[in-house]
């Protein structure tokens, strides 16, 4: 199963944010940044430098930024609003998923019976639609 790990009580989380490399939304970036150190001590917040985020914007397939990242995953594209991002990280720090997270199907219990395979279709051709009732 593919569930989050869970983390120790002294287990510390990483907040990178990506800078834009045309410096959009430069500004608030700065402002985030700011209000979550001051506000969070305990999470470690790291700014990247326009030229210095390129190659990560790359490994995520993204061309400009900026993008934040909790603990190397994506987790926005842009700069979202604070309480959405003090949320989502403090979801992240509990070790819980996120509900916008694609998660695997449920396995299916060990002793329950799995339901007999799909068989190939035939190659008849296909059956003519009912006809009419005949006229009275």
């Amino acid at each position: 199963m593919c569930a989050a790990p869970v983390r120790g009580a002294d287990a510390m989380v990483t907040v990178t944010f990506l800078s834009s490399v045309q410096d959009f939304q430069g500004d608030r970036v700065r402002e985030a940044v700011d209000r979550l150190r001051k506000e969070h001590p305990d999470w470690k917040v790291e700014v990247v430098p326009p030229e210095a985020s390129k190659p990560p914007l790359a490994k995520y397939k993204l061309q400009f930024g900026p993008a934040i990242l909790v603990d190397d995953r994506i987790e926005f594209v842009g700069v979202p609003r604070y309480r959405m991002l003090v949320e989502r990280i403090a979801m992240v720090a509990a070790g819980r998923p996120s509900p916008r997270t694609a998660q695997p199907p449920p396995a299916p219990a060990a002793g329950a019976a799995k339901p007999p395979a799909a068989r190939p279709a035939a190659s008849a051709p296909p059956a003519a639609p009912p006809s009419a009732p005949p006229p009275e």
